[in-house]
């Protein structure tokens, strides 16, 4: 193949083994170098030999510097820089090419002194530029076929070591060094032209001058100063917005006791566990699960302490009564009452103990020097007067009780060593898990001197030195771990004011007594005497708008107790019992239930030897209403267990306890029922409306109105919701939800969407109905 002009293999230097390299020109930029191809099989470093001699002749000017490679080393193939300079295509000849011969100056690997070349070689002169003798381009045709290149793979350098799997990495030379001193302006010149590839941008001379412009360095000072003055005042406005800004309403987490609902057993009477025909605590905890799948969230437990007769007459603060179990037994109901998700309440005569409690003892025998502390425990005096005094055994010292029960011996809690011994009860209590207390007898904490009348601002400092003792306790006990201890009591015939005297007190509640006065023919009620629906409406209107002048006072509502005859016993029939229950558990606050009023017991006739409120929990249909398995019972079991018992009706549809169960679980989830204000409508013919409806604490307009409709009048009434301002003024009020019902109201379903456009519901005889509107 011939050669282009000047390409003679004369002018090459030979390489080894006599092969030829071919030598090509790649541009030179600011701190390129030129490089050598070899047509060869064997790939070894380069290395640019500093100082190396120019040689001259070549038709170029371009200053380039022979490559010297290690001795006994063969040529290393390097990738070709091409050149920015538009070229025009070429080809490859396909034909074999003629290996050139390049002369290759060897270098010797051993350290050798360097010789200085001659004068004239180390002169500045033009460099040769040295042009392939073995390969022929020809211009491809735009239609002929590109033929692939094969890829180079750019050399270790020679620096490092020749290890194929090692990247390339340019030995780190001054590769200026040895050129012409060049001026960067006049470098910059000599550098081949660069095509326009549309990129756009200031010179590196051009951004000096900018940046060193007294002009544009004073306009970036300025610049620089405003945003960061503008930034501050943002951020400061910021500051000022939020800080003048009127807060949102916090939102307190309210105490479980608020809202709870109270299951109020009386342990003799609930279950029987061993067959001996009395309730006792293993009864109570296999039962726990039905009262549970009602939504109860408490359980109230009374009697559990060692007393004479379940009564209020305390043996021991510690220890539970052997007719109900032992300790472990206690131990056992507390656990499986949380282990339900539910809570225990426990009363405790706080006043007031048994005459065989072993204080009482000891301190009537004050005279012996072991007994000497417990001189002060009880109230002792040189003379008195019956009944709320007594002589004791005929010595001429009286002691104050309570009123006509002379085995009812009152505390002293002036004394300190007997206010410590109380507190240490409620420790003991505390720590075995319990989470509230019902204070019982209350108004015997301090009394006059001869006994007569309740001391109430002494009443009041021993109830704060309770709570501070409870609230101090429950933080530091292990058990507790700072959980809410509820404290409550009961006062019949309270005033408000007492009300708010006892909640300033630490009381945490205090129960409305007036509902349990509710009964036929009961004179609680002034002007509606003769009418339960007039009457419970008088109580209601006052008791809540006293609650919403008073919110610190926490509401709790019972009609039933221990003490007090059962509800259905008290109305005109078991419709109205119903009715009351499903307006109490409408109301704010607490909610007591005694059991069986989720079913509608009644009391045990007159005649029978277990007090009339306090007959055996009627289960089922089976022997003994489910409450024992003895052949006979020492509690009596009512005959009307048979058609009223809570198996048959939680297996009904509808049925009361199928209401008390709808109820008390939207009482759980629904904040409207359970944390919302309340208002009574007119009453009219027996008939009123309730409604709750987001508090003003709430801080929203949205949600949702529940109201009940009760009559309890004999003929249809309509309601009107004039009478109700947040019904009246609903845009929503032209449709509303069905809720539930009493179990005798027929034709609705649960969330039917029931038409009140017309501004008024009707309601039938004996008949309760809850609806939801949208706000």
């Amino acid at each position: 193949m011939s050669s282009p002009k000047g390409d003679d293999d004369s002018s090459l230097m030979p390489g080894p083994q006599g092969k030829t390299p071919r030598l090509y020109e790649v541009e030179r930029g600011q701190k390129t170098e030129s490089y050598i191809v070899a047509i060869t099989g064997n790939k070894v470093p380069v290395k640019f030999v500093k100082d190396a001699p120019i040689v001259p002749g070549a038709p170029s000017d371009e200053p380039h510097k022979v490559i010297l490679l290690p001795k006994d080393q063969s040529i290393a193939e390097v990738p070709l820089h091409r050149p920015t300079q538009p070229t025009a295509p070429i080809v490859v000849s396909q034909q074999p090419q003629q290996q050139p011969k390049v002369d290759v100056v060897p270098v010797s690997n051993q350290p050798s002194t360097k010789q200085q070349p001659p004068a004239d070689i180390r002169k500045p002169e033009p460099p040769v530029r040295y042009i392939p003798s073995t390969t022929t381009t020809t211009a491809r045709p735009n239609d002929a076929p590109t033929q692939p290149m094969k890829k180079s793979t750019p050399p270790p350098s020679y620096e490092e070591h020749n290890d194929p799997d090692v990247k390339y990495k340019p030995a780190t030379k001054d590769v200026n060094k040895g050129l012409p001193n060049v001026e960067p302006q006049a470098r910059d010149e000599l550098l081949p032209a660069k095509e326009d590839n549309g990129n756009f941008g200031l010179s590196l001379a051009e951004l000096e001058r900018y940046k060193n412009d007294p002009f544009w360095r004073t306009l970036r000072w300025i610049l620089f100063v405003l945003f960061w003055l503008l930034w501050i005042l943002m951020f400061l406005a910021a500051i000022l917005i939020v800080a003048l800004s009127p807060g949102c309403a916090v939102k307190v987490a309210p105490s479980w006791w608020q809202s709870a609902t109270a299951y109020h057993i009386w342990t003799p009477s609930f279950q029987d566990s061993d067959g001996n025909g009395l309730g006792d605590l293993n009864g109570a905890v296999d039962r726990l699960e039905n009262i549970r799948r009602l939504g109860v969230s408490a359980i109230w437990a009374s009697p559990l302490l060692l007393s004479d007769g379940f009564s209020d007459a305390i043996r021991d603060f510690r220890a539970i009564d052997s007719k109900l179990g032992v300790n472990a037994d206690g131990d056992k109901f507390i656990q499986a009452v949380h282990d339900k998700g539910m809570r225990v309440v426990m009363s405790i005569p706080v006043s007031i103990t048994s005459n065989e409690h072993d204080w009482f003892i000891r301190s009537s025998k004050a005279s012996l020097p072991e007994n000497a502390n417990y001189s002060g425990y009880y109230h002792w005096r040189s003379s008195g007067v019956e009944p709320y005094m007594s002589e004791f055994r005929n010595t001429s010292v009286y002691y104050i009780h309570y009123a006509n029960k002379p085995n009812w011996p009152m505390l002293n809690w002036q004394n300190s060593a007997l206010r410590q011994e109380m507190f240490d009860v409620f420790s003991y209590w505390i720590d075995k898990g319990v989470d509230g207390f019902h204070l019982n007898d209350i108004e015997y904490l301090a009394r006059i001197s001869n006994g007569s009348a309740p001391n109430w601002p002494a009443i009041y400092d021993v109830l704060r030195d309770i709570k501070d003792h409870i609230e101090t306790y429950a933080n530091k006990s292990e058990t507790a771990s700072g959980k809410k201890i509820i404290i409550y009591a009961s006062r019949d015939n309270a005033k408000e004011n007492d009300k708010k005297q006892l909640a300033a007190s630490g009381l945490d509640s205090v129960i409305n007594y007036e509902l349990g006065m509710v009964g036929k023919a009961n004179q609680i009620c002034y002007s509606n005497e003769d009418s339960i629906a007039g009457c419970v409406h008088e109580l209601l209107s006052d008791v809540l708008a006293f609650h919403k002048d008073n919110d610190q006072v926490i509401p709790m509502w019972e009609f039933g107790s221990p003490s007090l005859p059962r509800l259905t016993s008290r109305v005109q029939s078991a419709k109205q019992a119903e009715m009351l229950t499903m307006l109490q558990l409408l109301l704010p606050g607490t909610n007591s239930f005694y059991y069986g009023e989720e079913i509608g017991m009644h009391d045990l006739r007159n005649d029978s030897a277990t007090p009339p409120q306090r007959g055996a929990m009627q289960w089922d249909d089976s022997k003994n209403a489910g409450f024992s398995s003895a052949d006979k019972p020492q509690v009596e079991v009512d005959p009307s267990y048979k058609k009223i018992n809570w198996a048959q009706q939680y297996s009904e549809s509808r049925s009361p306890l199928k209401v008390f169960q709808k109820l008390a679980k939207m009482r759980v989830r629904d904040e409207i029922l359970a944390f919302g204000d309340a208002h009574i409508g007119d009453l009219i013919d027996g008939a009123f409306i309730l409604a709750r409806y987001p508090s003003s604490e709430q801080n929203t307009t949205q949600g949702h109105v529940l109201f009940g409709a009760f009559n309890f009048g004999v003929s249809s009434v309509k309601l009107p919701f004039a009478g109700i301002p947040v019904l009246a003024s609903s845009p929503n009020l032209g449709s509303a939800q069905f809720v539930t019902a009493t179990s005798n109201t027929e034709g609705f379903y649960a969330r039917q969407e029931i038409d009140l456009s017309s501004g008024a519901v009707v309601v039938a005889p004996e008949q309760g109905i809850v609806f939801k509107v949208a706000l």
